[in-house]
């Protein structure tokens, strides 16, 4: 799996849920949506080798849904920069309650700007337990990825968020695809408004080869109100 196809991952299963549970700098999907009348803009950059990244995703709740529609700006060192987009839906079958569990349903498309609406689809089913009263999340992602022109297989997610303190949280997982390499990540998430603003920061490495494929992620999510 290259570089490119994992951000693509990474985009695919985009996180929007509140911001004291799983999202940036999380790849892994958890099974929780935005309250009804929220909204909420996750942003960051992202420095795989060889490029930069830039991307803004806003996200609302809409009835049972939270519905999304983002923009990413990709900069190859050297080469010519181009657009990404990325559409996503996400519903809860069974929501998360502390000390129990949830499970949901993302679907989402990222396509290049220019090369039609349908790019990499996927749709990924989320599964998030509860422990020790919320200061512990573990998820598990299962869902299918068909890539633009390379083919479908399986899609998977692992990890975990540990509430260190009241406004940090530290994340630990590892995900990738049944036709490519899988990758571990490592980050960090400081609430520098409670419920309203998120900072945070990652870093990641393909598994099996340490030193080598190795990225670096930042961002920021904002929550707001949205229409009720």
């Amino acid at each position: 799996m290259t570089l490119r196809l994992a951000a693509s991952i990474a985009a695919a299963i985009l996180l929007a849920c509140r911001p004291a549970h799983a999202g940036r700098p999380m790849v892994v999907d958890d099974a929780t949506i935005l309250e009804p009348g929220t909204c909420q803009v996750e942003s960051w950059t992202q420095r795989p080798s060889g490029r930069s990244e830039y991307w803004a995703v806003p996200t609302c709740r809409v009835g049972a849904w939270e519905l999304g529609a983002g923009l990413g700006a990709i900069l190859p060192d050297g080469g010519s920069h181009y657009r990404s987009r990325v559409l996503q839906a996400k519903t809860i079958f069974h929501p998360l309650q502390t000390n129990g569990w949830g499970i949901g349903l993302t679907i989402a498309d990222q396509y290049r700007q220019g090369n039609g609406v349908v790019g990499d689809v996927s749709v990924l089913v989320p599964l998030t337990v509860s422990l020790l009263d919320d200061r512990v999340l573990v998820h598990a992602n299962a869902g299918w990825l068909r890539q633009h022109g390379n083919g479908s297989g399986a899609l998977w997610a692992v990890g975990a968020e540990w509430a260190a303190q009241p406004r940090l949280t530290l994340t630990l997982e590892t995900y990738g695809t049944q036709r490519g390499h899988g990758y571990v990540q490592a980050g960090l998430a400081f609430a520098a408004i409670p419920d309203r603003l998120v900072l945070d920061a990652g870093v990641g490495q393909r598994l099996g080869r340490w030193g080598l494929e190795r990225y670096l992620t930042v961002g920021l999510t904002w929550v707001f109100p949205g229409l009720r």
